[in-house]
């Protein structure tokens, strides 16, 4: 006969199981409550965008396409440092980018967009002086560029016509000439360019001229005109047949810079001879101030 109660025996000791990993381990690991999670994928998004943002500015053959241009259907506004505003209109609706960066040109076109989101604004006709107007055709659409008539300021020379008619047969031509210099890194000047005129105020850039050729224009780009300023520049034959090297053959002054003509994108300033220029290398330094800011070569052929 057993005892009553029976005896106790306690079961043998088996571990516990572990624990299952549960599927939504890396959404704590990512975000804890949630806000973590939205914090650090703005920043990978931010950091992803900012490096594929492109922009850093119009290259210096493009200069032409700065500034606050408008037509019948649309307004295009392209800031020197690269920066797009764009407005549609289509009746009663528009369509707009603004201040986003040209990426790159692609001939005439251009792209803008930030990361892998990019427009391409495709470009008819680039940017041309036609009649004192600086026109251009975008998206089908013809635009003119605001500002005076040619979206620039004239300067005239002083001290009169101080060029030489020394002419000579040997036609030099120099490699290096067409050479800018933009003093400062380039923080005085966005570009330098000569430039031969065809009438009616339209521009043919150039770094070669020939003896025909009796007004020399050079094309100030400043970075910003302030009220007060003044530009000017001095024209010099560096190496020329019969004439001393680096003679001073001109000054041309442009006129101060007034409230007026402060938002104008650019300056000429024209050197003008009856009788042409003779054969040889050229150099003219832009002054802002009385301080030269850049330098620009060029010959006559």
């Amino acid at each position: 006969m057993q005892p009553y109660p029976p005896p106790y025996s306690p079961s043998p000791y088996a571990p516990p199981a572990p624990p299952k990993k549960s599927g939504k381990t890396w959404l704590w690991v990512l975000g804890g409550c949630g806000c973590f999670s939205v914090l650090a994928i703005a920043v990978i998004l931010g950091v992803i965008l900012l490096a594929g943002s492109g922009g850093g500015g119009i290259p210096s053959d493009k200069q032409a396409y700065v500034g606050d241009w408008s037509g019948s259907e649309a307004t295009l506004s392209i800031k020197p440092d690269g920066k797009v505003f764009w407005e549609r209109r289509t009746g009663s609706s528009s369509s707009k980018i603004e201040n986003v960066p040209i990426r790159r040109f692609i001939g005439d076109d251009f792209e803008v967009g930030v990361g892998p989101f990019t427009t391409r604004f495709a470009v008819q006709s680039p940017p041309k002086l036609t009649a004192g107007r600086w026109t251009m055709t975008v998206e089908g659409i013809q635009l003119t560029r605001a500002g005076s008539s040619s979206g620039m300021l004239s300067g005239t020379p002083s001290g009169g016509d101080r060029s030489d008619d020394n002419r000579s047969g040997d036609n030099r031509s120099d490699s290096g000439t067409g050479d800018d210099t933009l003093l400062d890194g380039g923080k005085q000047l966005r570009d330098l360019k000569m430039a031969r005129p065809l009438g009616d105020d339209d521009l043919e850039f150039t770094s070669s001229f020939t003896t025909r050729d009796t007004r020399l224009t050079c094309v100030v780009y400043p970075r910003k005109l302030e009220i007060g300023e003044t530009y000017g520049s001095r024209w010099y034959a560096e190496r020329v047949p019969q004439l001393p090297p680096d003679k001073l053959i001109g000054e041309v002054k442009s006129p101060t810079i007034t409230p007026e003509n402060s938002r104008l994108t650019w300056i000429q300033l024209s050197l003008i001879s009856g009788s042409g220029f003779p054969p040889g290398v050229y150099r003219v330094e832009v002054v802002k101030d009385g301080a030269v800011i850049g330098t620009i070569r060029f010959t006559v052929e």
